[in-house]
């Protein structure tokens, strides 16, 4: 992936801040190829947190208005100059699909909303020409075998099951609390699970099929995904579930003129 010129990413990074924190993909590679040698470029590593693009988040108190505030992601991978990052929070709950219907990532709902609805709304256009258009690879449910549908082409995306368990350590770190905005148009969360900062965990999409074509794979508010087959032989969620969160996924390019801040 060749990087766009110097001085007009130091332009579009601007708005680009490193956390520190504890704890990638051209146009012709799927996201689940990882590179084991690129884990690190112009002072971005995997683990970190940095802000991008904006989405309402926060309710203002005693109103119905939810203030527009910078997305903050954690950086997955890092590769040829390019960063695999997912959204810190829930920022929203929808469907994977609108109706109770056998239906790959290719033709969901939830798919449509996230490269049109999300990522017009998130990303202003200069920092839409930041973000990669990748090759997504749909692969069947590795436990029943349900079809994966054909690989797409998208902006922004959900992870898949097996990337899910990939680039987290744990359950616990896969673990998601929704913003104020999420929790209004009904997520769904967990008196029982909580994030250190006290915020209630929520259940969010994969885009991998589930143990059937009318069901879509998530993970729950512990941070568990399905990796064995259940008793009943049903895992995930049905597909019409207005309750599941959305954690979207992007490729961005990055620049020398990044600095990391602390």
């Amino acid at each position: 992936m060749k990087k766009a010129c110097v001085a007009l990413l130091a332009v579009l990074m601007s708005c680009v801040f490193i956390a520190s924190c504890q704890n990638p993909a051209a146009e012709e590679t799927t996201t689940s190829s990882v590179s084991e040698s690129a884990q690190e470029d112009d002072g971005i590593s995997a683990g970190d947190r940095i802000v991008f693009g904006s989405y309402p988040q926060k309710n203002v108190p005693g109103t119905d208005t939810y203030e527009t505030e910078p997305i903050e992601w954690r950086v997955l991978e890092v590769r040829d100059g390019n960063a695999l990052v997912i959204s810190e929070y829930l920022l929203d709950a929808t469907v994977y699909y609108y109706d109770m219907a056998d239906v790959t990532w290719e033709k969901s709902s939830l798919r449509n909303w996230l490269n049109s609805k999300f990522y017009d709304t998130a990303f202003s256009e200069s920092e839409k020409s930041m973000i990669l258009t990748v090759k997504i690879e749909n692969k069947d449910n590795p436990l029943y075998g349900t079809p994966g549908g054909n690989d797409t082409e998208d902006n922004v995306f959900c992870l898949s099951l097996e990337e899910a368990q990939q680039y987290f350590k744990d359950a616990d770190d896969r673990r998601a609390a929704p913003t104020d905005y999420a929790l209004k148009n009904g997520a769904a969360v967990s008196d029982d699970c909580k994030l250190p900062n006290g915020m209630k965990t929520g259940w969010w999409w994969l885009r991998s099929p589930a143990s059937s074509a009318n069901r879509a794979a998530d993970a729950d508010c512990y941070g568990n995904i399905d990796t064995e087959k259940n008793a009943d032989g049903v895992d995930g969620d049905i597909v019409f579930a207005e309750s599941n969160c959305v954690r979207p996924v992007v490729w961005i390019k990055l620049a020398d003129s990044v600095k990391e801040v602390g």
